[in-house]
């Protein structure tokens, strides 16, 4: 479900909104949910169920938890219209609980996980995002789910 309208989003303010994602997620930063996307947001990070700004804070809080150690860096953002790219890569260490991965334990693990955002425009804010990132991955980095056979 792509929401848009107005015109193309300008590169430096894709630019801009991708770096207060990132202090977001790396900072805890959670003002920038409500600054960069509008109010009406669907965030989809598969596989959890899909988000709005307010889950979408807690999702971040309760990452930020069991990752307060987290960075993220951005490689490059792509603009076509009013949609941009963004691919990043992540890493952190699990060395906190949160509610994300009930029962699961720090282990102190560093991982490492590349993606990309994906983010629909409505003007100069983000209506519309997928995050696309390798959740698998980072949760097998971390030892919160075993190597898939055949990887370990």
């Amino acid at each position: 479900m792509t929401r848009t309208t107005h015109g193309p989003v300008a590169e430096e303010r894709a630019h801009e909104v991708m770096t207060r994602i990132a202090a977001a997620w790396e900072q805890g930063d959670l003002a920038a949910v409500d600054e960069v996307f509008t109010e009406d947001l669907v965030y989809h990070a598969p596989p959890f169920p899909d988000m709005g700004r307010a889950e979408l804070r807690d999702f971040i809080a309760g990452f930020r938890a069991a990752f307060p150690d987290a960075h993220v860096q951005v490689h490059e953002d792509l603009v076509d219209g009013t949609t941009s790219v963004h691919r990043w890569t992540a890493e952190g260490t699990f060395t906190g609980k949160t509610p994300l991965l009930p029962g699961a334990q720090p282990t102190g693990r560093h991982a490492s996980s590349d993606g990309a955002h994906v983010l629909h425009w409505s003007g100069d804010r983000v209506s519309e995002a997928w995050h696309l990132g390798d959740w698998l991955g980072w949760l097998v980095g971390t030892g919160v789910l075993p190597p898939p056979p055949g990887m370990g």
